[in-house]
């Protein structure tokens, strides 16, 4: 008679095969637990790579001409001018030569907001400061928008206050802009002191407002005096915003068309996200301090439409009686 070898009937194989299927789930659930760890270690060094990637390096192979290395956007203390705002003319960061040869090679020029939108991630990762301002400023709070439903701009150019270390910075990304966004940079320098004639005075290396611009549409000339800049898209213009000091608050200057802000309204810059219609991605923005403070004193009832532009030499602090 012939025996058959295995366990016999019972308690006893049941809890040897509930052991086995227990270790088989374990151990499902360790290799689980061991491929989750590793995703989440891949997820955040592929993070890691992509901000690196996203944050553009200002020291490596940026090529920065001559008569901007040693730019400073800061007018030296000393100096007492009733006219701030008075420039000896433009520079650009690129030769002719150099915008005839993007110009012939059928350049594709990103829109403005394409460029502002990388301009304020790059800002942003710096803890630098760009604010919104003028007649952008107004249409953000006003129209909840920035640009029409069809596409276009509001204004024939785009209004930003910038803190001195914010242009010196943003001047270093230039050499993405023209490879990436067919855009450069113009600046406007101040002229040197101690003679009353424009045409005897010579530029020095102080900058006090620039334009970024896209090569599309926009003919390369000599600028003397301040202009718009004429492109296929309107130009960011950047206005510097300078601490002047004061005994009884702090002052802010701008050093293109003179006007005095207290530092409070202005500082620090308020994080601003907004989702336009029409645009793909969030907009990280920067508004200032007390913005609405801010457009009373320039504009007046700025809630309203009107083609008046505010007066140059502005007045809008607490401490300094307005003229």
């Amino acid at each position: 008679m012939r025996h058959r070898i295995g366990h016999p009937s019972g308690s006893g194989g049941s809890s040897s095969s509930n052991n086995r299927s227990t270790q088989q789930q374990e151990e499902q659930q360790r290799r689980r637990g061991t491929r989750s760890v590793a995703f989440k270690i891949i997820f955040t060094i592929c993070l890691v790579s992509l901000s690196l990637l996203t944050l553009v390096p200002l020291d490596r192979n940026v090529h920065v001409p001559l008569k901007f290395r040693n730019i400073t956007a800061l007018i030296p203390q000393h100096i007492k001018s009733e006219q701030p705002f008075f420039g000896c003319g433009a520079e650009y960061f690129r030769s002719n030569l150099e915008w005839e040869q993007k110009t012939q090679q059928q350049t594709i020029c990103s829109p403005t907001l394409e460029v502002f939108s990388w301009l304020m991630d790059q800002v942003n990762s710096r803890n630098l400061t760009m604010m919104i301002a003028y007649g952008e400023l107004i249409h953000l709070l006003r129209e909840k928008a920035l640009i029409h439903s069809d596409g276009t701009c509001y204004d024939d150019d785009f209004d930003t206050w910038v803190t001195p270390s914010s242009f010196e910075t943003i001047l270093k990304l230039e050499p993405y802009l023209w490879n990436n966004f067919g855009w450069s940079i113009r600046v406007f320098f101040r002229c040197s002191e101690g003679t009353e004639d424009k045409h005897e005075r010579h530029k020095t290396n102080i900058a006090i407002f620039a334009q970024i611009l896209p090569v599309c549409g926009h003919q390369y000339k000599a600028v003397m005096e301040m202009e718009k800049a004429v492109a296929k898209y309107p130009a960011i213009e950047m206005y510097v915003l300078q601490s002047i000091g004061h005994e009884q608050e702090g002052i802010l200057r701008e050093n293109w068309q003179g006007d005095f802000f207290s530092e409070s309204w202005l500082l620090p810059a308020k994080p601003f996200p907004f989702d336009m219609p029409g645009f793909n991605k969030t907009l990280n923005l920067q508004i200032p301090a007390q913005s609405e403070k801010l457009l009373d004193c320039m504009y007046g009832n700025w809630h309203v439409y009107s083609t008046e532009h505010h007066d140059k030499g502005e007045n809008c602090t607490s401490s300094i009686a307005k003229s």
